[in-house]
């Protein structure tokens, strides 16, 4: 039985309330009507009666009947649930559709709704005011202030005026009060939706209006019976607590102790607060006090409302409330809105491929007075990106009102230079009456990730040519410096204020260093400058490129060995080298240098002399050619003398040992005759 007043009581809360949208609702609805078996509505020149039902209370039969006319245009059977497109499914004016059937009451609920229908769009500046067509009832609409996304606009219903403020691409529901039937105010909602497109700050303010297909503004419920009441003598005791939860200044909590219903508002929140107690009718019962820690019972209704120590809250102007009432007795929760608020925000909007990494922030809070369950926040990644830590999906059982969740974050590396949008964080929630929900945060449109091109640095000298090495003897040497930058993308790769700053040997005096300026992805540049010679040196020259990047960090990058200027004089060399004799000379140097030779190299030399002169010797005139002959007799003569050399020799030698063999006189020499007897002897067998 509570579950079904719970459902019920949202279905009617829920029916009137105006909320903000980001699209146009599809249809407007009329608040919940109750009707028992034989009662109808009289909805403009239309009546719908609750004519019969089945003996299960599943399915009830409606007669829809044209005005003046006594037989029903259209006899539908609904369940639960079910509506009826009312007078044609592709043309309808209303919809009737069956929101509950209570068996136990023998009623049922009945809603009507009508599509909405756009009636034009509209143009106007600060202060001018637009009023519907005759036809419809007289509201205004006026736009109050425009801003460069927003409006604040003022609708003037006959009975109230309405201020509220609209952000571009949302949308504002505006409720029209059609009639009050046993105190409850029955209204169409949206009666006039307003759609806006954009706003320019103090200037025009673009919108359009939708109204409801069929707008009447004529309702009214018409009794097959009418029954008085009886008011009954209460006399049980509020033993039972039928309510512990927070309670809203204004908020109204309407109870049933025997079948009669009571209404409970509160006034004021503070060291002592207000409430007020109200039949079903609205008419006042009792208005009294309750102290913070304390409870008070009432006489008129068998009643007690306690507030718990520090429960009392004046940021929020609410209290909890306890309320006790007999056993049995029933409380139709307060379904409130959850006001769900996403805010999307990053480190930083610039970034460094290959450097810091992107954190990314998520901010739900829940700013409404209803709680928000089964909370599902799905947070973006662009292209371009890749998750580093962290996660892209949170979930929250319950997010309680005016509370928000721990901020969530993650961080993301970029993989490739570009301009990137971070698209909007999405939560999913549920809200008191069940209802899936969904809300969207802002979005980070310009994200930048710059890259670092491949740099290269090259040196040259000037002698003559440009070499990367030379050897001068001058005063003076140029030297050319070049700086390139390799990328794919000149827009998001460069570089800032690059230098080059030289390193010099203390043999070379000039400027040491060389401003080069930006330099994009594709580009390079080509700077000179002269140096003076101090002193002879082999001189090596290494650089340093100063840069930022273009986040503004400071980068260093060493090239070693770029240019070598060698200004020593050259060295003195001692070669030999071979001099040949002059002509003349020649037969002189070629007659010692066979002197010089054994007999085999002479012979060899002399011949290869001999095949290079015959050819340029004079033709012989013919007769004998001595030159062979006499080289015959040569050699023979020579042989001759060799061997009677070799003989002499041998027996010289024999003849020296015979006299060594000979005895010698003691005591002294051999006489002087002796001696040449013997050597006269020696030579006569030598001649022999």
């Amino acid at each position: 039985m509570r579950k079904v007043a719970i459902l019920i009581v949202g279905l009617l809360i829920l029916s009137v309330v105006p909320l903000v949208k980001s699209a146009v609702p599809s249809t407007a609805q009329v608040t919940l009507i109750e009707l028992g078996l034989g009662d109808s509505v009289i909805f403009g020149n239309y009546e719908i009666k609750f004519a019969d039902v089945n003996p299960s209370w599943t399915k009830v039969n409606i007669h829809i009947y044209e005005k003046g006319k006594t037989t029903p245009s259209a006899t539908p059977v609904l369940g639960v649930g079910e509506s009826y497109p009312f007078p044609t499914e592709n043309n309808p004016l209303f919809y009737v559709k069956i929101a509950w059937i209570k068996s136990d009451a023998k009623t049922i609920y009945l809603r009507i709704e009508s599509p909405l229908k756009k009636l034009e769009s509209k143009t106007l500046s600060e202060g001018e005011t637009y009023q519907l067509p005759s036809w419809l009832p007289e509201i205004k609409i006026k736009v109050m202030e425009a801003y460069d996304d927003s409006a604040k606009f003022e609708i003037v219903l006959p009975y109230e005026t309405i201020t509220q403020t609209i952000a571009e691409g949302k949308g504002y529901g505006v409720p029209y009060k059609l009639t009050e039937i046993s105190g409850k105010t029955i209204s169409y909602y949206p009666y006039v939706y307003i759609d806006l497109k954009s706003s320019a700050n103090n200037g025009d303010v673009n919108f359009d209006i939708y109204i409801p297909e069929y707008a009447t503004t004529s309702l009214q419920v018409k009794r097959a019976q009418v029954s008085e009441e009886t008011p009954q003598q209460v006399v049980a005791e509020p033993t039972e607590l039928i309510y512990n939860d927070i309670l809203y200044v204004g908020e109204i909590l309407t109870f049933s102790i025997n079948q009669t219903t009571y209404k409970l508002r509160l006034n004021s929140v503070g060291y002592y607060s207000s409430f007020s107690v109200f039949d079903k009718n609205n008419k006042p019962i009792k208005t009294f006090t309750v102290k913070e820690g304390s409870g008070y019972q009432l006489s008129q209704v068998p009643i007690r409302v306690e507030i718990p120590p520090n429960s009392v809250d004046l940021s929020y102007n609410r209290t909890k409330v306890r309320l006790y009432a007999p056993k049995g007795s029933e409380v139709q929760p307060i379904i409130r809105e959850a006001n769900i608020k996403v805010e999307l925000s990053v480190s930083t909007t610039k970034i460094l491929l290959d450097g810091d990494e992107l954190i990314v922030f998520v901010n739900v809070e829940n700013q409404g007075r209803g709680k928000a369950f089964d909370v599902n926040v799905v947070a973006p990644i662009p292209s371009g990106f890749e998750l580093r830590s962290g996660i892209g999906t949170w979930n929250l059982k319950m997010l309680d009102a005016f509370t928000k969740m721990p901020v969530l974050v993650y961080t993301l590396k970029p993989t490739q230079v570009g301009s990137y949008k971070l698209d909007t964080v999405n939560v999913q929630y549920y809200n008191e009456a069940g209802e899936k929900k969904v809300v969207k945060s802002n979005t980070i449109n310009q994200i930048i990730v710059y890259g670092l091109p491949k740099l290269s640095l090259s040196g040259e000298a000037f002698n003559g040519t440009w070499s990367t090495y030379v050897h001068t003897q001058e005063k003076t040497v140029k030297l050319k410096f070049t700086v390139s930058a390799e990328g794919k993308d000149a827009k998001y790769e460069f570089i800032k204020n690059a230098t080059i700053k030289l390193l010099l040997p203390d043999s070379l005096d000039g400027e040491t260093e060389l401003f080069v300026g930006d330099l994009k992805a594709g580009e390079t540049k080509t700077l000179e400058s002269e140096y003076a010679i101090l002193k002879p040196d082999n001189a090596i020259i290494s650089a340093m490129l100063v840069y930022q990047d273009p986040l503004g960090k400071w980068h260093e990058e060493n090239f070693g060995n770029l240019v070598v200027v060698n200004s020593l004089p050259p060295a003195v060399e001692i070669k030999e080298v071979k001099v040949y004799p002059s002509p003349e000379e020649l037969p002189q140097y070629v007659n010692s240098t066979l002197a010089k030779l054994d007999n085999k190299a002479r012979e060899v030399l002399a011949e290869k002399l001999n095949n290079i002169t015959i050819s340029y010797l004079p033709p012989s005139e013919k007769g004998i050619n001595w030159w062979p002959i006499l080289a015959i007799l040569f050699l023979i003569a020579s042989a001759v003398l060799a061997y009677n050399y070799m003989d002499l020799k041998s027996k010289y030698e024999k003849a020296l040992k015979e006299l060594g063999r000979r005895e010698r006189r003691p005591g002294g020499l051999p006489k002087k005759e002796e001696t040449l007897k013997v050597e006269e002897k020696a030579v006569e067998e030598t001649q022999t």
